[in-house]
C-alpha cells in the first residue's frame, strides 16, 4: 500500500473516530439534558401538589449536579422563590437571586430576581446611597411587572426617612391607585396608614392648615361639634391634655378630615377613608354566618366608652369592665344600637367569621378608631363571605 493510501486511511479512521466520539458526546449530553429536564419537571410537579420540602431538596440537588445546564437558571429561581415565599427564608433566598442577577442579568429569571432583591432592600433602612441609586435606576423599569412600583415605594420610604413626609404621602397615595401584588399593597397601606396618623396628630403649624383662635365661651366639646370632629382628636392634634385649660387667643389646629368607613366581609377588613382617599386599614371580624353582618350603607348612631353588654343568646347583662363583656372598651352602633363596631375580649377571633353580626376589632385599633370618627360617620359594608376564610373559622371553632 502506498504511503498516500496509508495517510488517507489514517485520516478516514481519525475522522470516523472523531465522529463517533462527537456522536457519543452528543448522545451523553442529550441524555444528561433529558435527565435534567425530567428532574426539573418533577420538582415543578411537586411544587404544584404542595409537596414543598421534597421539591426544595430536588432543586438544591439539581443546581449542585448541573451548575451549567440550561435548566439551572429556572431551577435556581424556583428554589429561591420557594424559600422566599413558602419558607419565608429570605437570608437563604437572597444569594440565589443575586446569583441569577450576576450570571444572567438580561435573561428573564435574572430580571425577575431583581424584584425579590428590591423587596429585600426595602427592609434595610435607612438606605445608603447605593440602595437609593438602585431604586432610582429601577423606578421606570417596565421589564418586570411591578418592579418599578417597588422602586417607587423604596424612594418614598427614603423621603419619609429624610423628613419629607408630605412628599412621601403623595407618592404612597399614587401607588395605591395602581394594580399591585398583595404583598406590596399591604406594605404600602401599613406605611401610609401610620404616616397619615402621624400627620393628623402632629401639632406642628403648617401654612396650608386651618387654624382657629380661641374666644371667650369656647369649649372643646363646642368646637368639636362645630368642626364635626371628635373631642379626642381635637385635643390630641393640639397637644391639649386638659380641655378646661383653653386660653383666649390660643390658636388650635382644625383637623382636615371628612371620614367614612368601608367594611369588606370577603377580606374582613375595615378601611378608613378621608375625603374619599385611603387613610388607614384595620383587620376585623364579622358575622359567623352569611347575613349576620348586613351589607348596605349605614352611619355611626352613637358612641360609648366602656359599654355594658347584653348577651343576645342568654340575655344576661354584663357591666362595663366585666371580663366576660364581649364589647370590650368601645362601642359605635350603626343599626338601632343592636349592631355596631366594638372591641373584643377574644382578640384571637379578629380576622375570622366569629361574631353575632357586629364588627369586632383589636382593642388598640377600636380605641384609635373611636377617637377619630364622630357620630354620623358613613359606613358602607360590602362583600360576601370568603369560602377559604369560612373553612379556617370553622376549623378554629369560631363559628358556633
Amino acid at each position: 500500500m502506498s504511503r498516500l493510501k496509508i495517510v488517507a486511511v489514517f485520516i478516514a479512521v481519525v475522522l470516523i473516530l472523531g465522529l463517533l466520539a462527537a456522536g457519543g458526546a452528543y448522545l451523553a449530553a442529550s441524555s444528561k439534558q433529558k435527565k435534567a429536564s425530567s428532574e426539573l419537571k418533577t420538582a415543578k410537579d411537586l411544587l404544584e401538589n404542595d409537596k414543598t420540602e421534597p421539591a426544595i431538596a430536588l432543586l438544591k440537588e439539581h443546581i449542585a449536579k448541573y451548575p451549567r445546564m440550561n435548566t439551572t437558571p429556572e431551577a435556581t429561581f424556583l428554589l429561591a422563590r420557594t424559600l422566599w415565599e413558602w419558607k419565608e427564608d429570605h437570608e437563604e433566598a437572597l444569594p440565589l437571586f443575586e446569583r441569577l442577577i450576576r450570571e444572567h442579568p438580561g435573561a428573564p429569571y435574572g430580571r425577575q430576581a431583581l424584584y425579590y432583591k428590591a423587596l429585600a432592600l426595602l427592609d434595610k433602612r435607612p438606605y445608603d446611597e447605593e440602595t437609593r441609586d438602585f431604586f432610582q435606576e429601577l423606578r421606570e423599569d417596565a421589564s418586570v411587572k411591578h418592579l418599578a412600583f417597588i422602586a417607587r415605594y423604596g424612594l418614598a420610604l427614603a423621603d419619609l426617612d429624610s423628613g419629607s413626609e408630605k412628599k412621601a404621602a403623595s407618592a404612597l397615595e399614587d401607588l395605591l391607585e395602581r394594580s399591585l401584588p398583595d404583598e406590596l399593597r399591604d406594605r404600602i397601606e401599613i406605611t401610609l396608614g401610620e404616616l397619615n396618623l402621624r400627620l393628623l396628630f402632629s401639632p406642628a403649624l403648617r401654612p396650608d392648615q386651618e387654624y382657629y383662635t380661641i374666644k371667650r365661651g369656647d369649649y372643646i366639646y363646642k368646637l368639636a361639634k362645630k368642626f364635626r370632629v371628635t373631642q379626642e382628636l381635637l385635643m390630641k392634634c393640639n397637644n391639649i391634655s386638659d380641655p378646661k385649660k383653653l386660653s383666649i387667643g390660643q390658636r388650635i389646629k382644625i383637623p382636615d378630615i371628612d371620614l367614612s368607613i368601608h367594611v369588606d366581609k370577603y377580606s374582613n377588613t375595615l378601611t378608613l377613608m378621608n375625603h374619599g382617599k385611603f387613610f388607614k386599614k384595620y383587620v376585623v371580624r364579622t358575622g359567623a354566618y352569611e347575613g349576620q353582618t348586613p351589607v348596605g350603607e349605614f352611619k355611626i348612631q352613637n358612641k360609648k366608652k366602656n359599654p355594658r353588654w347584653v348577651n343576645p343568646r342568654t340575655h344576661k347583662l354584663y357591666p362595663p369592665g366585666d371580663p366576660q363583656n364581649e364589647l370590650g372598651t368601645r362601642w359605635m352602633s350603626f343599626q338601632n344600637d343592636m349592631l355596631g363596631i366594638h372591641g373584643t375580649i377574644k382578640p384571637e377571633t379578629v380576622g375570622f367569621y366569629s361574631s353575632f353580626g357586629c364588627i369586632g376589632m383589636y382593642r388598640k385599633d377600636v380605641e384609635e378608631l373611636f377617637d377619630l370618627v364622630p357620630v354620623g360617620t358613613p359606613i358602607k359594608i360590602v362583600g360576601k363571605m370568603n369560602p377559604g376564610l369560612v373553612e379556617e373559622s370553622e376549623a378554629l371553632g369560631y363559628r358556633e
